[in-house]
C-alpha cells in the first residue's frame, strides 16, 4: 500500500465522519443504523469509548472503539474492541493489523494483558483474520433488552 497511512486517537471534528462510518459499518452487518440523539455525544466528545481512527492520505477511511470492562469471570480488566470497520477497499491492505497492533499497544498502556472483542458469525473475513492473529474464539450468544 502506497499510502501514508495514519492511525490517532479520534477527535471532536471527526464527529461527521465517524457517524458516516457508523452507517456503514453497521449497513456491512446487515443493519439500519440511525443517528439521532447518539451524534451529539460525538461532537461534544462525551461518550465513553476511546476511537481510534485511520486516516489515509488525510482522510479518514476506518475506526476502532474500545473500552476497558472488567470480567467477574476472570476478575481482572481487559480492553474491550466494541468496534472494528475499514472500508472494503482497504481490506486485506494490512490497516486492520495496524488497529489491533494499536489496541493492543493501547492495553498494554493501561496496563491490560486481554483484549475481547465479538463478531458476527457470517462475518467469515473478521473471523479469518482474528484467527491469523492468534485470537482465540469462544461460543456465545449475544442478547439485546430494550428497557
Amino acid at each position: 500500500m502506497n499510502q501514508n497511512i495514519n492511525i490517532r486517537k479520534s477527535r471532536v471534528d471527526d464527529s461527521s465522519i465517524l457517524a458516516r462510518l457508523f452507517r456503514e459499518h453497521a449497513l456491512y452487518e446487515g443493519d439500519d443504523l440511525q443517528i439521532t440523539h447518539q451524534f451529539e455525544q460525538l461532537e461534544k466528545g462525551t461518550h465513553p469509548a476511546v476511537i481510534f481512527v485511520v486516516e489515509i492520505n488525510n482522510s479518514v477511511q476506518g475506526y476502532m472503539s474500545l473500552l476497558k470492562q472488567y470480567s467477574t469471570w476472570d476478575m481482572e480488566s481487559y480492553l474491550y474492541l466494541d468496534c472494528l470497520f475499514v472500508r472494503p477497499e482497504l481490506r486485506g491492505s494490512g490497516v486492520g493489523r495496524k488497529l489491533m497492533n494499536t489496541a493492543s499497544d493501547y492495553a498494554k498502556e493501561l496496563g491490560l494483558s486481554e483484549i475481547q472483542w465479538q463478531t458476527p458469525v457470517e462475518n467469515i473475513d473478521a473471523i479469518g483474520f482474528y484467527r491469523k492473529l492468534g485470537a482465540q474464539d469462544k461460543n456465545k450468544k449475544r442478547f439485546f433488552w430494550d428497557i
